[in-house]
């Protein structure tokens, strides 16, 4: 190896530990002061988020003692509702359970309708196609 090689070497070797301490400082106490100022009195907060999309969503806001539901865009916010209190939280497991009980019963409704359409029961006319006014020009 060359003396220049050897001596760039050493350079980074030595400079590489004194940069990662540097920065880990820097995180640790600069990060933690521009916090402490953010820490202090808040006159909003965030009471509970509804991602939409990936850059759209719901935001229920709570400033100065009153709630707010914002929705929001990428370039667009408006204000959709405000509460004087805060809204009742909804159960999730009721939620589940009705809807898993309404899919049911909509499933088994279009799952009867589509056995009867293919068993022939709904079917009127020559042209048998379910639809009473084709079958009704057809016998015209």
């Amino acid at each position: 190896m060359d003396n220049e090689t050897i001596w760039l070497f050493i350079k980074v070797m030595t400079l590489l530990p004194l940069i990662l301490v540097l920065a880990y400082l820097s995180i640790k106490y600069g990060l933690a002061r521009t916090r402490g100022f953010a820490m202090g009195t808040r006159y909003m907060r965030r009471v509970d988020h509804l991602p939409l999309g990936p850059k759209a969503g719901l935001a229920l806001v709570e400033v100065g003692g009153r709630y707010y539901l914002v929705a929001f865009q990428e370039n667009h916010i408006s204000l959709i509702k405000e509460f004087d209190s805060l809204p009742e939280p909804l159960s999730t497991s009721v939620l589940a359970t009705d809807s898993v009980a309404n899919f049911k019963d909509i499933l088994s409704q279009q799952m009867k309708q589509t056995q009867q359409y293919l068993t022939g029961r709904r079917r009127q006319g020559k042209g048998g196609s379910g639809c009473q006014e084709s079958d009704q020009q057809d016998k015209k």
